[in-house]
């Protein structure tokens, strides 16, 4: 399975053949809920873990579809590349807060998700890795 040219890991292809992960087309309201102790072992503010459903997209997808959202400084936009940023989960709705896969120097892709802190009234975002590999990943989510 590919988005454009990045190769995404046999695991995910796997765990969808399985129903192990959200299926192909699954509508927002039902996609897989890992829960919160999922969430929290990534981002102890959060209480959903929600997989989102193939065909998956890259960020840059968002932003070439309007969302102006992802261009408006809140997602930390010169962190990652954007086109290289395959996104599989977030923490629900509401969080504004996607898990991708980020593929960088031709290596394996990492997962990382945008970490949101508060400074008094500051809102600081950064990319944040969570896991080297996705299979590392999976495995704490107990899917592997």
């Amino acid at each position: 399975m590919k988005v454009h040219d990045l190769i995404l890991p046999e695991a995910i292809e796997a765990l969808i053949a399985d129903a192990v992960w959200s299926p192909a087309d699954t509508p927002q309201g039902f996609l897989k809920n890992l829960g919160e102790a999922c969430a929290k072992k990534i981002s102890p503010d959060d209480d959903q873990l929600i997989l989102m459903a193939p065909p998956f997209h890259t960020i840059q997808d968002e932003v070439d579809g309007g969302n102006e959202w992802w261009v408006s400084g809140l997602t930390n936009p010169t962190e990652i590349d954007y086109s290289q940023a395959v996104i599989i989960a977030d923490f629900g709705a509401g969080s504004d807060s996607p898990i991708i896969l980020h593929y960088q120097h031709e290596q394996e892709p990492v997962v990382m998700y945008l970490k949101w802190t508060y400074h008094d009234q500051d809102v600081k975002h950064s990319w944040v890795k969570s896991h080297e590999s996705f299979e590392q990943f999976a495995c704490e989510m107990g899917l592997l």
